[in-house]
């Protein structure tokens, strides 16, 4: 597995930058601690956990850097721990001790997500780690913006940083400015892993519905970059035009 460690002043414009202005806004890193990356297996929290090391190594923020993985069935995870030796990042793993099955639950990525959450927690609480970082993008938050007006009627997307008062845990999301097409374009050319394994409830996930319907909107705008967009918008609330109780 050849990964390329050197640094192109190109990468500032193309992903860099955009990913340290998060970190700097919502104070996502402070000096010397250590960040833990969840680490799925897919595209997203390997090209994460990619550009953290490029930070870690080129630039001027100063943290320490680990990879966890949850695994939830029997798979082999050696790519991940390989990638891990390769950029001298240290490698943690647990194991779901409940098994999400697809038949038993209505919404079973949800309650996966929680399960992960959980494990992660324990796992870096006994490593005296406080700080988990995610691979969710800007076309997460969109898509999570809509699913929660349509599925629950309420406005609102995921936090930058937030923090599991009951885990003692903070999760951050360090690539809340970039596009999914970013991201993609970033793992293949650095020619980054994949884990090879497909989650059995896949085919039943919400999300892939309400991705395909982001994806869309530019066209039937006719704009460009929309969920950067919303992002945005997501930072400039105007709250005079927001209905509240307060004013009925």
């Amino acid at each position: 597995m050849a990964i390329a460690t050197h640094f192109d002043k190109n990468y500032r414009k193309w992903f860099m930058n955009e990913v340290v202005q998060a970190i700097e806004k919502y104070s996502m890193i402070e000096a010397g601690e250590e960040i833990c990356v969840a680490l799925s297996g897919g595209k997203d929290s390997i090209s994460l956990l990619y550009i953290l090391f490029l930070l870690q190594k080129y630039s001027h923020l100063d943290f320490s850097l680990s990879a966890i993985h949850i695994k939830t069935a029997e798979y082999k995870t050696d790519i991940l721990s390989e990638l891990c030796l390769e950029l001298d990042i240290s490698y943690l793993e647990g194991e779901l001790s409940t098994h999400v099955q697809s038949d038993h639950s209505d919404n079973p990525c949800y309650l996966c997500s929680r399960l992960k959450r959980g494990a992660i927690s324990a796992i870096l609480s006994e490593k005296k780690i406080r700080k988990a970082a995610y691979g969710h993008h800007a076309d997460d938050v969109a898509e999570t913006l809509f699913m929660n007006i349509i599925q629950t009627r309420k406005l609102g997307s995921f936090s930058p940083k937030v923090s599991v008062e009951k885990a003692g845990m903070e999760i951050i999301r360090p690539m809340i400015y970039l596009e999914e097409k970013v991201i993609s374009r970033i793992h293949s050319h650095f020619n980054l892993p994949l884990l090879d394994y497909t989650c059995p409830n896949e085919n039943r996930n919400l999300r892939t519905v309400f991705k395909s319907g982001v994806a869309g909107l530019n066209q039937l705008f006719q704009t460009e970059r929309i969920s950067k967009k919303i992002v945005d918008a997501l930072e400039n609330i105007d709250t005079t035009n927001l209905w509240n109780q307060e004013q009925s």
